[in-house]
C-alpha cells in the first residue's frame, strides 16, 4: 500500500470561548459538587468554583492583570489551586504552573528576595497578610465576582491563550509551550461522549501538567466530577479509589469533612508577574499551596453519597505499580468505566496483566497519544479486543488532525510499517515556544515534526516506537531500543524493559538491558540472552549486559530517564 497522509474527521472547532462556555455551565450546574479534594474532604460546587474565581478575576483586573500578561502559580494541586487558574483565565491572563517543592512560610523571604532579583513587576499573594504580599482572603471578600466574569474585552478571539506549560522535559531541561484555546476544544471535540455529566473522573496530574488544565476544562464545560488525588502514595491511592467506590454515607465520612471544614491548614505563595514575555522556568522560584479554605466553598454532606470515581485519565506507570501491590485484590477498582493513559504506550502483555489484575478482565483501557506541543494526535476510539495485533497501537488519528510518517534522512513519507518520523498538523498545535518568536520544526506543508517515531498499519492504526534521540548505534548499524524491549517484555518474568547504550570507543554503543522481574520471578540473566538467542540480529545482541533493578527511574510524567541509566553504566 502506498504513503499516503493519515487524517481524522474533518470537525469544526467553536469560534466561542471556551470560558464563556464554562462561565454558562457551571451557572447550569449550579449546586452539584464539581471539585472534591480526596485527602481533605473539601468540596466546592459549580456556582462556588464560579463566584470564587469571579472574585478572584476581579482582584488580578484591578491589578492591572489582562490579556497578554502571565500570571504563575506554584501550588500542589487542591480545589483552591484549580479555583484560582479559573479565575487568571477568567481575568484574560493567561496562566503558568509550576512545581512547588519548597513550604512557602519556611522560605517567603527567600521568594521575595530571589523575586527582587528578576526583572519583572511582580505581587506576591499570600496568607495572613506579610509584608510585601496581599492577603488572599481579601482576595476573596474584596474581589467583585459578577464584574470578574464578564469576558467583554478579556477574551482576545478563538487565538486567545490560556497558559504556558512545562514539556516533560525527557530530552533535556523542560521547555515551555504556549497553548491556545484550540488545544483544549481539539480534546474535547474528540472525547465529548466519553463522559457525562453523571461521570467522576480521577485526577491526579500536578497543576504544571497540561493534562491538568485539559481536564479541568472538559469538566467544567461538561459538568462532571472531579475527585482529586494528587500527593498520595500508592496505598493511600488504592485506598481512596475503594473508598469511594463504597458507600459514602458513613458518619465517619461526614464527621471528617465537617472537621474538613472548620480545621483549614493554609500554605500559599502566588506570583503575578506582570510582564508578557517573563520566563520563570529558568529560575528556581519554588513554594506550596496546600489546600487553602474555600472561603465560601463548604462540604456538601449530600454529595458525599454520590462518589464513584468512573474514569481515569492517568500515565502507565502508575498502573504497573499498582500491579506490584502483593494485596492489590483487596481493593475495589469496579466502578471505573475507562482508563485513560499518555505518556507512553503500554506493551500487550502490560495491557493485559493490568486488564487481569486490575479491571477484572474488563477491556477499559485507551491509549492517548500526543504531547504538550500537539495536543490529542491519536486515541483508541474503540479498546482492541485482549488478543487483538492492535492491542499495542497507540489508536487512530483524532478528528480534525492530520498525520505524515517520513524517512528522517530524506524526508520521504513512509508506507504502512516502515518506521519513520510522526510529523502532526492540527488545530491544537501549539503558538510556540517561550522565548520563541515563531513556532519551529515546521516544513513546507505545514506539519510538525515531532521526534518520535512510529509507524501505522493497513487498518490506519498507529505504533509509538521511540523518539529520535534514543537511537541507538552499533558499527554502523542504527536501530531503536524499543525493538528489544517489546521482545523483552513478552517474557513472562519481564515486568519492564529499559534498553540504553553503553559507549564502547570504536564500536558506538553496546545494548544494555535494565529489567524489572513480575514479582515471584526468577527470571535470570542468561534465561534472557538464551530467550533473546534466534529473535534478534547479531548487532542487537545485549553485549553492555542485562541489570535487575528494583524500579527504572522515571520523570514525573511517568517516562523513563534512559540518562540516569546510562549513568549507572558508568
Amino acid at each position: 500500500m502506498a504513503a499516503r497522509i493519515l487524517k481524522g474527521e474533518r470537525i469544526s472547532l467553536p469560534e466561542t470561548s471556551i470560558l464563556q462556555e464554562i462561565i454558562d455551565s457551571c451557572k447550569r450546574h449550579g449546586d452539584r459538587v464539581y471539585l472534591e479534594d480526596a485527602r481533605t474532604k473539601r468540596q466546592s460546587t459549580f456556582r462556588q468554583v464560579l463566584d470564587n474565581a469571579g472574585a478572584i478575576s476581579s482582584t488580578l483586573r484591578n491589578l492591572g492583570q489582562g490579556p497578554g500578561k502571565v500570571v504563575m502559580i506554584l501550588s500542589n494541586t487542591s480545589v483552591e489551586a484549580l479555583t484560582t487558574n479559573f479565575g487568571i483565565w477568567l481575568s484574560g491572563a493567561a496562566s503558568l504552573c509550576l512545581n512547588p517543592n519548597i513550604p512557602t512560610e519556611e522560605h517567603f523571604d527567600k521568594v521575595k528576595e530571589v523575586v527582587s532579583h528578576l526583572d519583572w513587576s511582580v505581587t506576591i499573594i499570600c496568607p495572613n497578610r506579610q509584608d510585601g504580599s496581599i492577603d488572599y482572603y481579601r482576595c476573596l471578600e474584596e474581589g467583585n465576582s459578577a464584574e470578574g466574569i464578564l469576558m467583554e474585552g478579556r477574551w482576545t478571539g478563538k487565538d486567545h491563550t490560556l497558559g504556558v506549560f512545562s514539556t516533560s522535559g525527557t530530552t533535556g531541561v523542560p521547555n515551555g509551550v504556549i497553548l491556545g484555546e484550540g488545544t483544549f476544544k481539539l480534546f474535547n471535540a474528540n472525547m465529548k461522549g466519553h463522559w457525562t455529566d453523571s461521570s467522576i473522573l480521577l485526577l491526579q496530574s500536578p497543576m504544571y501538567w497540561v493534562s491538568n488544565a485539559t481536564l479541568l476544562i472538559i469538566t467544567a464545560q461538561g459538568g462532571s466530577k472531579i475527585v482529586i488525588a494528587s500527593r498520595l502514595s500508592i496505598k493511600e491511592l488504592m485506598e481512596t479509589i475503594t473508598e469511594y467506590k463504597r458507600d459514602s454515607s458513613s458518619q465517619d465520612r461526614i464527621d471528617s469533612a465537617v472537621a474538613a471544614k472548620e480545621h483549614s491548614s493554609v500554605h500559599l505563595c502566588l506570583g503575578l508577574a506582570y510582564s508578557p514575555d517573563l520566563n520563570p522556568l529558568d529560575y528556581g522560584i519554588r513554594s506550596e499551596l496546600e489546600g487553602m479554605p474555600c472561603h465560601r466553598a463548604y462540604p456538601n454532606v449530600e454529595s458525599l453519597k454520590q462518589s464513584l470515581t468512573t474514569h481515569w485519565l492517568t500515565g502507565p506507570a502508575i498502573l504497573i505499580d499498582l500491579c506490584k501491590e502483593d494485596n492489590l485484590a483487596a481493593y475495589d477498582f469496579s466502578s471505573f468505566k475507562n482508563f485513560y493513559l499518555g505518556g507512553y504506550a503500554l506493551s500487550p502483555q502490560q495491557r493485559k496483566m493490568i486488564t487481569e489484575k486490575m479491571t477484572g478482565n474488563r477491556h477499559i483501557i485507551r491509549h492517548v497519544y500526543g504531547s504538550t506541543e500537539t495536543g490529542i494526535v491519536t486515541y483508541d476510539r474503540t479498546i482492541p479486543d485482549i488478543n487483538s495485533d492492535k492491542l499495542g497501537s497507540i489508536g487512530k488519528v483524532a478528528n480534525g488532525v492530520e498525520i505524515k510518517v517520513v524517512d528522517t534522512e530524506t524526508g520521504k513519507m513512509q508506507p504502512p510499517y516502515a518506521v519513520g518520523e510522526i510529523c502532526v498538523k492540527s488545530p491544537g498545535l501549539m503558538k510556540r515556544y517561550f522565548n520563541k518568536e515563531r513556532i519551529e520544526n515546521v516544513d513546507d506543508d505545514g506539519f510538525w515534526h515531532t521526534g518520535d517515531l512510529g509507524y501505522y498499519d493497513d487498518d490506519e492504526y498507529f505504533f509509538y516506537n521511540s523518539r529520535i534521540s534514543d537511537v541507538m548505534k552499533y558499527k554502523g548499524y542504527q536501530f531503536a531500543p524499543a525493538e528489544l524491549e517489546k521482545i523483552l517484555q513478552k517474557h513472562p518474568g519481564v515486568l519492564e524493559s529499559c534498553v540504553v547504550g553503553k559507549t564502547c570507543i570504536g564500536e558506538g554503543e553496546l545494548p544494555a538491558a535494565f529489567i524489572v522481574k513480575k514479582p515471584g520471578s526468577n527470571v535470570t540473566e542468561q534465561e534472557l540472552h538464551s530467550y533473546l538467542s534466534g529473535k534478534i540480529i547479531d548487532e542487537k545482541k545485549l553485549r553492555g549486559g542485562i541489570f535487575f533493578v528494583e524500579n527504572l527511574p522515571k520523570n514525573p510524567t511517568g517516562k523513563v530517564q534512559r540518562n540516569k541509566l546510562k549513568e549507572m553504566l558508568g
